[in-house]
């Protein structure tokens, strides 16, 4: 299991980066895409006051199919109490396989498609370098968490209810 910082999962960059340099989950979240697909609308603004968990996956990626379920638990046992999702498929052909993905899988959180800027590296935060990251904002939209590759059901299931347990 890894946890890195912010700075160091998507820029590579030195884990003495200052963590107050990362930016707030509304400049992040204004960053992605807009184009979703699947049943779920995707509302910014219905992010505002909850914990927000963000991951990007590709279709082709096993351990982002694999992290599925912690994902659905997560939703499951958390969305009625102020968490809240997004996932942002990195896939080459887009809406051609992220529409049969997120049909197939019966998503209850939105799917945007990623688009050539988030592809080619243009986030806040730099090239996402491995498959899934995650980053994980508090209430107030500061970031408390992020993973690179394989964690922990466990371990995501903590920090998600240690944010909401936080006042």
């Amino acid at each position: 299991m890894r946890r890195l910082w912010l700075a160091v999962l998507l820029l590579g960059g030195c884990a003495h980066s200052p963590a107050s340099g990362l930016p707030h989950r509304d400049v992040f979240i204004g960053t992605l895409p807009q184009d979703v697909v699947g049943p779920v609308r995707f509302d910014r603004g219905a992010l505002t006051g909850k914990v927000v968990l963000v991951t990007f996956i590709a279709t082709w990626c096993f351990p982002c199919l694999a992290d599925l379920v912690s994902l659905d638990n997560l939703e499951r046992d958390f969305g009625a109490k102020g968490f809240t999702q997004v996932l942002v498929g990195l896939d080459l052909e887009g809406r051609r396989v992220l529409e049969p993905f997120a049909a197939e899988y019966k998503l209850r959180y939105p799917l945007l498609v990623g688009d050539d800027r988030l592809r080619g590296g243009r986030t806040p935060f730099g090239r996402i370098r491995e498959l899934p990251a995650r980053v994980l904002f508090d209430r107030s939209g500061q970031v408390i968490a992020a993973y690179s590759g394989v964690v922990a059901p466990a371990e995501l299931e903590r920090k998600v209810r240690e944010a909401l347990e936080a006042p």
